[in-house]
């Protein structure tokens, strides 16, 4: 763990103070990215491509002899590599868009750096062909001083706007639903929204709101968890999405402390509570007490090493007191996480 540690707190507002537009908190089902993939060739590497591979022999033979060339000996020049290409089409892709496309190598090529991403397909899961990608590839530049990182990976590169759309893609999110025996069919419009985290508080909150938005819509939750509803007939779509997403709900928090033990963060909630508790660690005890005339947080001891506190403390309290007394982020760790196994922190623990 390197010496210079961060604590970083995040103190949420009561969870009645804290409002925030539905389309931070759902989204429209069926309204969503669209992932394509194709296999490909990068050529013009300064000799860090593939050094053998079958495939990569098969298919610059097969691209030359598209081009009108007679190519059957096998090519060792270091030069190409056989790569995968991923994209994603926003809703509404149309001809002539661009999007970016990443590439990463299949074999044993060393860089993709310098590289030229020659002509190819990428097809959807549908397995027809969306977008055709080629370009200049842009590869890691390096981490700098120190550790490796993300971007010193020189075998994934991309290509910026290297994708041409050559396919519309036409999001489906409005629906009918379906005849019912010895009924006539529903001409109505619906559509469904899905909350990025599932809570009935929040689900309820939406329901109520759109129906006092829009009575006529009569929104219902499904056993799916989504929330369906009816788009009414004097109402046009764009203006009912509109005015939709933009209802302000009161998000549910769910008390939580995330530490990430490799570079000594601790994000919290500023209401997280502990209940009555005494830890030891080498030179530092913490004591969690009942008592109503002991101030939230004190520190006492000859040595300052003693922490007494109140069991309405937070834990950002806590932490303030222990970075006072010039605890050390991993004595602060291991003291939270011992609090979370004797029962007396009320919050879900995530460690990283």
């Amino acid at each position: 763990m390197c010496a210079a540690l961060i604590i970083a707190l995040v103190a949420v507002k009561a969870v009645g103070e804290v409002t925030v537009k539905l389309r931070d908190l759902a989204y429209i089902d069926g309204f969503r990215d669209n992932q394509i993939l194709g296999y490909g060739l990068v050529v013009g590497l300064a000799g860090t491509g593939d050094t053998r591979s079958d495939v990569l022999n098969a298919s610059i033979s097969n691209l030359l002899k598209n081009l009108g060339m007679d190519a059957e000996e096998a090519f060792r020049a270091k030069n190409a590599a056989a790569v995968l290409i991923t994209a994603s089409l926003p809703p509404y892709a149309r001809p002539g868009d661009r999007v970016d496309v990443t590439v990463s190598s299949i074999n044993n090529a060393k860089s993709l750096a310098g590289g030229i991403l020659v002509q190819s397909p990428l097809k959807g899961a549908d397995n027809v062909v969306y977008a055709v990608a080629q370009g200049p590839l842009s590869a890691g530049t390096g981490g700098g001083k120190g550790a490796r990182t993300q971007h010193s990976v020189m075998t994934v590169a991309r290509v910026t706007g290297g994708a041409l759309v050559e396919r519309i893609v036409e999001p489906e999110y409005i629906f009918r639903k379906k005849k019912e025996k010895d009924k006539p069919e529903d001409p109505s419009r619906y559509m469904r929204l899905v909350l990025k985290h599932w809570d009935f508080p929040v689900a309820n909150q939406v329901i109520k709101a759109i129906g006092e938005l829009y009575p006529a819509a009569g929104p219902y939750l499904e056993k799916s968890g989504k929330i369906g509803m009816k788009i009414p007939d004097d109402v046009a779509v764009t203006e009912f999405i509109t005015k939709i997403e933009d209802i302000d709900v009161t998000p549910h928090y769910n008390a939580r402390v995330v530490i990430n033990e490799r570079d000594g963060t601790i994000v919290m909630g500023g209401d997280v509570k502990i209940s009555e508790v005494m830890v030891s660690r080498d030179w530092i005890t913490v004591r969690v007490e009942g008592r109503e005339n002991r101030p939230q947080a004190d520190i006492s001891g000859k040595t300052k090493n003693a922490v007494h506190m109140r069991d309405t403390a937070s834990v950002k309290d806590l932490v303030d007191t222990l970075n006072h007394i010039g605890a050390s982020t991993k004595d602060t760790i291991a003291i939270i996480k011992a609090m979370k196994d004797a029962g007396a922190l009320h919050a879900e623990l995530i460690v990283k």
